[in-house]
């Protein structure tokens, strides 16, 4: 390798540092942007994969440039730049933004223990962000091919992820040789049937999804722990040919429970999978293994992410935070097994299927999401409302307007009020509010 690469279209050199590592496909560098001193990654093909097809997909990609997010929580390690050697034309690479990996971690440091695993609301930030970045590619035209761990890194402490290893996107429906990482293929691509594009992707995402509530494969369990030789036939038969969910209700001769190696995926599965995300992916990994109508799409999984994620409180013995779906009763916390009090919530009566179930709980707050349930940008998080403690009585509760217009507040023996701009009234059993056209109702638990 040379001193220094330069960038075909705007003929900057940039100044090789040091090797970062090395893969399958190439080997990646720390370079020098010699003009204005910034530090980016440079990926250098190994000959032994280069191809004009994969050159001309990454002149694509670079052309097209980098999908805008609609959170800027989400950040894409997209090619800037393609790269040779000087004048010669042998080879060729990339230019793409480094990683902060001082903030950022992958899933197997957490798995593995080496950084402090993000508690469920981050996790449920986590998952929505990862959602909403695929749909941000699918909705480019484009499909992601090669889902997979090593494509993920996440700040634990704040939810903020950023996608790597954007090379093998493609544009949709394109017939290329992308395949894939077989534990996260959908079935009819690893046999063979269908190229990767966005409807496979969907698939992949659930197993990218479950391997981050979980820590496991969704296929992996007591028949697995039985195959001694795991080579591509085997990974075929148990992923592709005859994969069995190991919480599948129906089937359980691929049962994870009661194996040692298996005890933390179960456990996980048990104490902190809500009962809404538990039938999501059931449907995935049952009736959705071959039949991909059964497949979540990425505009569910965001809804029941962000309100999981809105949904989250204290447990009062331990500390720990809980999530709650709106189907949990009573709710357990996950870490100390002991039950979490809380008396009233609100229903959401938005108008697109199943009411959308908020607690009344300290710091706990009615979120535009929940008024719009398609409102997936930087202002789906805004505070419509904000639950605090009554200054009267600290068991109450009341609800603060937190929008610049009046809500109609109805008490149970419909007696009516306006609540202006940032007044209160207090949550009780049977009142209903009116929040810029939704009716909202307080109910007991």
């Amino acid at each position: 390798m040379a001193d220094y690469f330069k960038g075909l279209s705007s003929g900057q050199k940039y100044e090789i540092t040091r090797k970062l590592g090395e893969g399958g496909q190439g080997t990646v560098a720390l370079v020098e942007n010699k003009k204005n001193g910034k530090m980016y990654a440079a990926k250098w093909y190994k000959s032994s994969t280069m191809s004009n097809e994969q050159r001309q997909r990454l002149e694509v990609l670079v052309s097209r440039g980098c999908p805008v997010a609609p959170d800027k929580s989400i950040k894409f390690i997209w090619p800037v730049e393609m790269i040779g050697f000087d004048n010669s034309k042998n080879g060729f690479g990339y230019i793409m933004p480094l990683i902060d990996t001082a903030r950022f971690v992958s899933l197997n440091q957490i798995a593995f223990g080496r950084v402090k695993q993000p508690n469920l609301q981050i996790l449920s930030r986590i998952s929505y962000l990862l959602t909403m970045a695929l749909d941000t590619i699918h909705v480019s035209g484009l499909a992601y091919c090669d889902i997979n761990q090593g494509n993920l890194m996440m700040d634990p402490a704040s939810g903020d992820i950023v996608i790597c290893d954007n090379d093998n996107v493609v544009v949709n429906n394109s017939n290329v040789p992308v395949k894939g990482v077989w534990e996260f293929m959908a079935p009819e691509v690893a046999l063979g049937t269908s190229h990767p594009n966005a409807e496979t992707d969907k698939y992949s995402v659930a197993v990218m999804l479950y391997y981050l509530w979980m820590w496991e494969h969704p296929m992996e369990g007591k028949k697995t722990l039985n195959i001694y030789s795991w080579d591509i036939p085997a990974k075929k038969e148990l992923y592709a040919h005859k994969p069995v969910f190991v919480f599948d209700p129906q089937d359980t001769s691929n049962n994870a429970e009661g194996e040692s190696e298996l005890e933390v995926s179960v456990k996980r599965w048990e104490r902190m999978c809500p009962p809404k995300l538990k039938e999501m992916f059931t449907s995935v990994f049952t009736k959705g293994v071959q039949e991909p109508g059964y497949r979540i799409q990425l505009l569910d999984w965001q809804r029941v992410f962000l309100e999981l994620n809105a949904n989250a409180l204290l447990c009062p013995h331990c500390n720990s935070v809980n999530i709650w779906d709106g189907k949990q009763t009573p709710l357990i916390c996950f870490n100390c097994q002991t039950g979490i009090p809380f008396h009233l919530n609100l229903s959401v009566n938005h108008g697109f299927g199943d009411e959308t179930k908020i607690l009344v709980a300290p710091k706990v707050h009615i979120r535009r999401h929940h008024l719009d349930i398609v409102k997936f940008d930087s202002s789906a998080e805004e505070v419509v409302g904000a639950i605090e403690q009554h200054p009267k009585d600290p068991k109450a509760y009341i609800l603060r307007n937190k929008t610049g217009k009046p809500w109609k507040y109805k008490t149970e023996d419909g007696t009516e009020y306006s609540v202006e701009p940032d007044q209160a009234r207090a949550l009780l059993p049977n009142c209903e509010l009116e929040i810029e056209g939704v009716k909202v109702l307080v109910r007991e638990r």
